[in-house]
């Protein structure tokens, strides 16, 4: 019994890290931009079966929205995507191109964001002639799915981040924190790369501090995306009072 259960977490830990050793495909690239009109509109991805067996493997599409927490919600945006082709069995050491076109408006706002997913099915559910693979004793089948990033976006789009506010939050430990509430006002995603950001009390009593380069390392290389805000917790600095603030700075990003 203790075997099996070794067997059962593996087969999970492979299936939440996406280890794409572990499976029998891979999909590449795992990102893209696409323009929403043009011949930008439509671009390739690549399935590869580097594995034994044949694989079955569906594409689906679905909205990329995240809060100021950075948790990610989905809906469904299959109606503005065209995938071919959708449905893919691929056999030993095979490769297939998909073709992915926008479907949706020519003249968004801003740049919108999806997600592509790339689901391994079992092979029964596209050919139903082929028997059903059975696992060994103890064995999980672990079927892979891969869900990548599409950035539908207008030309000239770029990014602009800016500090929206600082202000007292608390630490999932119960502890006192400084809550950074980022926010990108431009038209396409942008990374940050560095901050260099004072508080103050807003009414005063002391001089502005500096929040050093470590306070502020959760903010580098994280992403914000076209009109997002994003909100980082930092430790409260030393020497600050309790209450208010008023922030100032900037910070360097990239698209």
């Amino acid at each position: 019994m203790k075997s099996h259960w070794i067997l059962f977490v593996a087969a999970v830990l492979v299936q939440l890290l996406e280890e794409p050793a572990a499976s029998a495909y891979q999909f590449a690239p795992i990102s893209r931009v696409l323009s929403p009109s043009g011949s930008g509109a439509t671009q390739s991805f690549t399935l590869t079966n580097d594995g034994a067996e044949r694989v079955a493997l569906t594409i689906s599409f679905k909205t990329l929205e995240r809060d100021e927490a950075y948790v990610e919600s989905n809906r469904d945006a299959d109606d503005e995507f065209l995938a071919y082709p959708a449905q893919v069995i691929l056999a030993p050491g095979a490769k297939q191109k998909v073709r992915v076109s926008w479907l949706g408006t020519p003249t968004p706002e801003k740049e919108l964001t999806y997600r592509i997913i790339v689901e391994q099915v079992p092979i029964e559910v596209l050919d139903p002639t082929a028997t059903p693979d059975a696992p060994a004793t103890g064995q999980v089948k672990v079927l892979l799915n891969y869900r990548g990033t599409l950035f539908i976006r207008p030309r000239n789009a770029a990014p602009k981040i800016v500090v929206k506010s600082a202000e007292l939050a608390r630490a999932v430990d119960g502890t006192s924190a400084l809550a950074i509430v980022l926010r990108n006002a431009g038209l396409a995603v942008g990374t940050v790369r560095d901050c260099a950001l004072q508080v103050a009390p807003l009414n005063g009593g002391i001089p502005a501090i500096d929040l050093t380069e470590d306070a502020l390392a959760p903010l580098r290389d994280t992403r914000v995306l076209a009109g997002d805000a994003r909100r980082f917790l930092v430790p409260w600095p030393s020497g600050l009072p309790m209450g208010a603030l008023t922030v100032a700075g900037h910070c360097n990003f990239t698209p």
